[in-house]
């Protein structure tokens, strides 16, 4: 019986899938890929993946990293009891990349509960992690401090070594002129000099080696012998200290080996499903709806290993009420793709792949049997149509309700008539059994039985008769015609012998199928066209419905982030703006600070408790309520209301204007509780504040503390416009009058105008 995995060219789906595994356990399971046994598992596979895929849409690929087949590493720490250091890195690595996948599936959440299950299954090894990596360096080798005998060894050998390099260094000064090279080489692993051949007498010590010429004898001088032999028994040493670390390094995984395997495989089935998931990306697939019936419903679907830009989209209905399709048409128009698209997209919903698919629904099926293609098999001397006879024999013996059936060509090969009836008679058998099946064919008395039976429908691949061309275009509910002497005229067969052929078929037809099947021919080109219009705006509808939908869905995971982000900078600057508020309130208390001090705090106050937005109350506040702000800790009177702020004048004294949602009422507070402090802002609200200010005769220090003074006075009486009279005399009163305007930010100032003294006094504007 035919392979449908080689038909299919199920390999080639394969090499895409390796294309996006990252471990080598996900490529064995890839390797292995082969239609699931029961519909559960199907099910479960696929739930899988449209978790997976979500995952990856919304928030990027799984951090998974190269991983290590961790069955084959145990196996071969059972069999030699010692593993490499590149073997334990590669099991430490599993560990770390655990714990990258347990960060990146905290910002999911909990709204997959099938990798969370699955996640959930890890066991933490971040011991043994920490122990391999203490003794295993990133460069793979084993760590000076793996163990103090190691320490030991290898600085003994550093010292040994610097020894050497200091005696080779003097012993080719010394011997300098016998030389043939001053580069001092090595030989079986001990440092040699270069000596001439023929001053080889001079040079005391073992001969290594010879050159090709023989012009350079390798001689190891006898001053060094002793130090090469010590530098080999301590490698031999460390050696030995090395495999004993490795060796109880090793019998610590095997300890844990149950758990190393248990990760191992879940990090390769989350690679696997990603391998998938990327997968169906690339093919711009979707997961097939599950049916519980017998039925193959695809929309839109097109054969993933034709070019997308050449491929056509063709949508397939098999049901158990219409179990059977006959695909009549031309040759090369499809009708073989046909079958091998539908026969293929089953296959890989049963190996739980997405589909390239608009949207379908599919039930399971526990075989496909397939006869596409040509058998003939030289080897067991079999024809064409021998072949052929035999698969069908083979399939209807052995198909059932519960199997798909893809037969091409069904009866051809032989006599016409004979081969008619037998493809008429297998048809009938296939229906009785319940099987659902699709089976291309030329012949009229398969079309003819289709329309007689209500379990058979007719289908065919429309053909464009103008241009005498295929559109590969599958159209179910009508048969189609062959168009064999059309092409043929169009090929080169000379016109007589084309029209002569039409008069003898005409002569022979016994009916007029033939006419008929004409004018549905072109009943169906005309709807076909109108459909095709449809078709492409509905295309253009739903991928624009689908990027809108992605979009949305990613803006939402974006939202949800920033709104996290907000929510946390939120409380911390709540947090530093309670802090600060606390800050000015002590400064406030502060008896010995100036008006202006106090004005620059008090707006600073109001700013943060504009800023603050943590506590908001629904409270009726009227005049004379006594109130507190909680977010800021202070209590006070409310004076007047104006629109949405309330003024108050707090328990110290401070004036200024809150939100009244901000304010929450409190009963009115005990006389004598606490004492009032006066401060220079309460002694500020008497002053009297003209509307000028004389400097004139003032020293230049005296006249800025006047300054300072009356504008904050001006400030406290919310004064609009002033004039500071200095005179012109040297100018530095005027020029000290304006550099301290300049440095406050909340007025402007202009010079006297002609009726208010010219150059002689400056006007402030408060803003």
């Amino acid at each position: 019986m035919q392979n449908i995995y080689e038909t299919f060219q199920f390999s080639v789906i394969k090499d895409h899938l390796l294309e996006y595994a990252k471990t080598e356990l996900a490529k064995v399971y890839i390797d292995e890929l082969e239609m699931l046994d029961n519909p559960n598992a199907v099910n479960s596979a696929l739930e899988d993946l449209k978790e997976v895929s979500s995952i990856i849409v919304r928030f990027g690929p799984l951090p998974i990293g190269n991983s290590a087949n961790a069955l084959v590493l145990i196996d071969l720490a059972k069999k030699t009891g010692l593993l490499t250091p590149r073997d334990l890195h590669l099991i430490a690595e599993d560990v770390l990349t655990i714990v990258k996948i347990s960060t990146y599936l905290k910002k999911v959440g909990d709204s997959y509960p099938r990798i969370k299950e699955l996640t959930n299954q890890f066991i933490d090894l971040t011991n043994l992690e920490k122990e391999i990596h203490r003794v295993i360096t990133n460069s793979l080798s084993v760590s000076d401090h793996a163990s103090p005998e190691l320490f030991q060894i290898r600085n003994k050998l550093k010292k040994v070594e610097a020894t050497l390099q200091s005696k080779i260094a003097s012993l080719a000064f010394t011997y300098g002129k016998y030389l043939n090279d001053d580069n001092v080489t090595i030989r079986d692993g001990h440092f040699v000099l270069p000596v001439k051949t023929v001053e080889k007498s001079r040079v005391p010590g073992i001969v290594y080696d010879v050159s090709d010429s023989g012009n350079t004898t390798f001689i190891e001088p006898l001053e060094i012998v002793q130090i090469n032999n010590e530098i080999t028994a301590l490698k031999v040493q460390e050696n030995e200290e090395i495999r004993r670390i490795l060796k109880a390094l090793t019998a610590l995984v095997l300890l844990q080996e149950g758990e190393i395997i248990q990760n191992n495989k879940i990090i390769a089935k989350l690679d696997f499903l990603s391998a998938k998931a990327m997968y169906g990306k690339e093919i711009n697939g979707e997961i097939a709806e599950k049916s519980d019936k017998q039925t193959i419903e695809l929309v839109d679907a097109r054969h993933p290993l034709i070019d997308p830009r050449k491929v056509v989209a063709n949508s397939f209905l098999l049901t158990e009420e219409e179990p059977i399709i006959i695909i009549s048409g031309p040759n090369a128009g499809g009708k073989t793709v046909s079958l091998k698209t539908v026969g293929l997209l089953v296959l890989m919903n049963q190996c739980g792949l997405m589909l390239p698919i608009r949207k379908g629904t599919l039930g399971y099926f526990k075989h496909i049997y397939i006869d596409i293609g040509d058998n003939q098999s030289l080897s067991d001397n079999l024809s064409t149509f021998s072949a052929h006879i035999s698969q069908i024999g083979e399939i209807i013996h052995a198909a059932g309700g519960k199997d798909l059936v893809l037969l091409d060509e069904l009866g051809t090969g032989t006599d016409p008539k004979e081969g008619e009836a037998l493809a008429v008679e297998v048809t009938k058998h296939l229906e009785d059994k319940h099987a659902l099946a699709m089976i291309s064919s030329h012949f009229a008395a398969m079309k003819e039985y289709a329309f007689l039976s209500h379990k058979i429908s007719n289908a065919s691949m429309i053909f464009d008769e103008e241009n005498l061309l295929p559109t590969y275009r599958f159209k179910q509910g009508v048969p189609g015609k062959s168009y064999a002497l059309e092409v043929a005229a169009r090929y080169g067969i000379d016109e007589k012998i084309v029209k002569s052929a039409k008069e003898f078929l005409k002569e022979n037809s016994q009916n007029s199928s033939s006419e008929l099947l004409d004018i549905l021919q072109k009943k169906i080109e005309e709807a076909t066209k109108l459909q095709d219009e449809l078709a492409k705006k509905e295309a253009e509808m739903n991928r624009r419905e689908k990027k809108l939908a992605n979009d949305e869905q990613i803006f939402e995971t974006k939202k949800e982030n920033m709104l996290k982000d907000v929510k946390e900078e939120k409380a911390e600057l709540i947090e530093n703006a309670k802090k600060e508020i606390s800050d000015i309130i002590s400064k406030m208390h502060n008896s010995d600070m100036k008006v202006h001090d106090v004005i620059a705090l008090k707006k600073e106050l109001e700013e943060l408790e504009e800023q603050e937005e943590e506590e908001v109350y629904d409270e009726e506040i009227s005049v004379d309520d006594f109130v507190t702000i909680p977010s800021m800790s202070i209590s006070g009177k409310v004076t007047r209301i104006k629109g949405d702020k309330a003024h108050i004048i707090s328990d110290s004294g401070l004036a200024f204007d809150v939100s009244k949602n901000k304010l929450h009422r409190v009963n009115k507070p005990k006389v004598g509780n606490s004492k009032v402090r006066t401060t220079n802002y309460d002694l500020g609200i008497n002053t009297k504040v003209g509307l000028e200010l004389n400097l004139i005769g003032m020293h230049v220090e005296e006249a800025k503390n006047s300054l300072v003074k009356y504008l904050d006075n001006c400030r406290l009486k919310r004064l609009s416009q002033v004039r500071i009279i200095h005179g012109f005399g040297s100018g530095a009163l005027r020029k000290m009058v304006r550099e301290y305007l300049d440095t406050q930010k909340d007025l402007t100032y202009r010079a006297g105008g002609e009726y208010e003294g010219g150059g002689g006094c400056t006007v402030v504007i408060f803003k």
